[in-house]
Formats: structure tokens, C-alpha cells, sequence
């Protein structure tokens, strides 16, 4: 994603109805994406600016403040900027105030060592989940996710939230399926319900939504593209697997098993990803039952005197 090009939206009559936004605030955050892109490597003022569309006189006074901020460090040597140590307090403190990740590390370090996969945490919002963490084994084959991507909870994506949502959500879920295959995408959710993880096949298409998410940021354009891509994907029914052949192997692009808060709504999701290569059905139903019985334990941790409604 080193080629990527940070574009601001400027806001336009037909959005007169959507709230307000601050340009010079989305400058900002667009400059700590950029930076969080690629935290292992320094920019300069130069390719800052040209990324973000910026001039550099504006670019400069951003990266001034945000350097004595201690969010970015530019060195003294190149004048090349990265990302500066009070991010690490940030990120902490965001943590911190996400208690289910605490318990969701352990699981996602063990489980991506198992399956020589990433693993991942997702936490869940209305209409949206976003990567809060994710541990990534030597042995994974490159992925989509990045930590701070969104992604629409929109048919074929979402079925390890939908599944556990109440009647109105799943048929408003399903009321953006084509109807030559809403009633596949019914069985899904019943299907994922049923063994408690959900199961995403097809890796290529599945992969180009997460991939658009991860460089287009949470602008509304953005979503809206997500949201019509999204469409056009579910009008294809092998994205999500009913039955599993142990025998059988598949292409498969995610493993989804949901973590539940102490009133039996989704809070987050874990997700194994990445996988090198096809898995035999036999193989899914291990990562999903490994996947189910990290989710529980984080359940019963964050609300212990529940019974588990899945």
C-alpha cells in the first residue's frame, strides 16, 4: 500500500443533510493513517504532502504540531517523519478502555501459532466492525486486515455478528441480498448459528472489499463504495459456507467466531485469516472449534454468571 494516495472529500450539495466535517481535521487524521500504514518506515515533507494533496506549507505547520505533540518524530538526520512515542501511550490507553481485548491477546497469539494464520479482534459497532488487534504468524500468507480498518457490515461480510442479532437486523441484513440468493444467504446465518463460527469462501472478491476498506479510510465515499461492492458481492452464493465436507477443500478467506458481551450482544469478533493454503473441510471445523472455545472463554470472562445464548 506504499502507493496509496490519501484524497480529502470536500463535502457537496447532495450531502447538505450528512453532519459537518472539519477539512483541517481530516488532514490530520489522514497524516497519522498514512504514517500508521507504514509504522516500520519514515516519510518526508515531500511524499507526505503528495500522498495527502496537501501543499507543503500546510503539510509542514501539521507535522510541527503533531511532532510537538510527541504523535510523530522527524529525524534530524533524514527530515523524514514517522510515528512518535506518545501514539504508544494512545494506543494503550484505547486498549485499556476495550476491556475484552485484554482477554482476546492471549487467544490471538495462540491461535494464529495453531493454524499459521493471523488472527485478529474486531470490534463491533452497528453497522461497521473495525480490526482493533491482530497477531500475524511468520507462516500467514498476506492478508487484507490492518488494524483501524472498517468494514460495512453488509451481505456477504458480517454473517459472525447477523447470526446472533435479533429478527429485525438479520431481514434487514438480508434485504440487500438479491433475491435469487437470499434464501442461501438465510440458510448461512442459520448454518453459522448452529456451529457458532461463520465460515467466508471465495478468498479473491471477499479480499478486494477488506483490501478497499483498508485504503480508503471512513470517509462516506468510501463507504458508500465499500456498500455497493459489497452488493454486487452478494449476489454470489459460495461466499458463505452451509456444509462443511470434511473431505471437501476450500479457498477459504476468513474463519469469524463472535465474543458476547454480559447482555448476549456481539461486542467483538476474533477472526483467523491468511491461511497459506486451500483447507480440507475437516481442517475449517478445527480452526472454527478452536476459534469457538477462545471466544467462549473471553465470554465467560467478561460476563462469568451468564449462561451463553449460542
Amino acid at each position: 500500500m506504499c502507493g496509496t494516495r490519501v484524497v480529502i472529500f470536500e463535502q457537496t450539495d447532495n450531502t447538505a443533510n450528512m453532519p459537518r466535517t472539519s477539512p483541517p481535521t481530516e488532514r490530520v487524521v489522514a497524516t497519522i493513517a498514512l504514517l500508521a500504514e507504514r509504522p516500520d518506515a519514515a516519510l518526508t515533507l515531500a511524499e507526505l504532502t503528495r500522498r495527502l494533496g496537501v501543499n507543503k506549507s500546510t503539510g509542514h505547520a501539521i507535522l510541527t504540531s503533531l511532532a510537538a505533540a510527541g504523535w510523530v518524530l522527524r529525524d534530524p538526520t533524514s527530515k523524514a517523519y514517522r510515528l512518535g512515542p506518545a501514539m504508544v501511550a494512545l494506543g494503550r490507553q484505547a486498549a485499556a478502555s476495550f476491556p475484552a481485548l485484554d482477554f482476546a491477546r492471549p487467544a490471538l497469539v495462540e491461535l494464529g501459532r495453531e493454524f499459521a494464520a493471523t488472527c485478529a479482534a474486531l470490534g463491533v459497532d452497528d453497522d461497521a466492525v473495525t480490526v482493533l488487534d491482530q497477531v500475524a504468524d511468520p507462516r500467514a500468507a498476506p492478508h487484507a486486515f490492518r488494524v483501524g480498518a472498517t468494514f460495512p457490515l453488509r451481505p456477504p461480510l458480517g454473517a459472525a455478528v447477523v447470526a446472533w442479532a435479533s429478527d429485525a437486523v438479520r431481514d434487514d441484513w438480508l434485504g440487500h441480498v438479491p433475491p435469487d440468493t437470499r434464501a442461501h444467504y438465510a440458510d448461512a446465518l442459520v448454518a453459522t448459528h448452529d456451529r457458532g463460527f461463520a465460515v467466508e469462501i471465495a478468498a479473491t472478491p471477499v479480499a478486494r472489499v477488506r483490501e478497499l476498506a483498508g485504503m480508503l479510510g471512513d470517509d462516506s465515499s468510501a463507504r458508500a463504495a465499500l456498500d455497493r461492492l459489497a452488493d454486487e458481492l452478494a449476489t454470489h452464493e459460495e461466499f458463505l459456507a452451509i456444509d462443511l465436507d470434511v473431505d471437501r477443500e476450500y479457498a477459504v478467506n476468513v474463519v469469524n467466531a463472535p465474543v458476547f458481551d454480559h447482555t448476549g450482544h456481539v461486542t467483538l469478533v476474533l477472526s483467523l485469516t491468511g491461511f497459506a493454503h486451500a483447507l480440507r473441510g475437516s481442517d475449517v471445523q478445527e480452526a472454527g472449534d478452536a476459534l469457538v472455545a477462545a471466544t467462549t472463554r473471553i465470554t465467560d470472562a467478561l460476563s462469568p454468571t451468564r449462561s451463553l445464548l449460542h
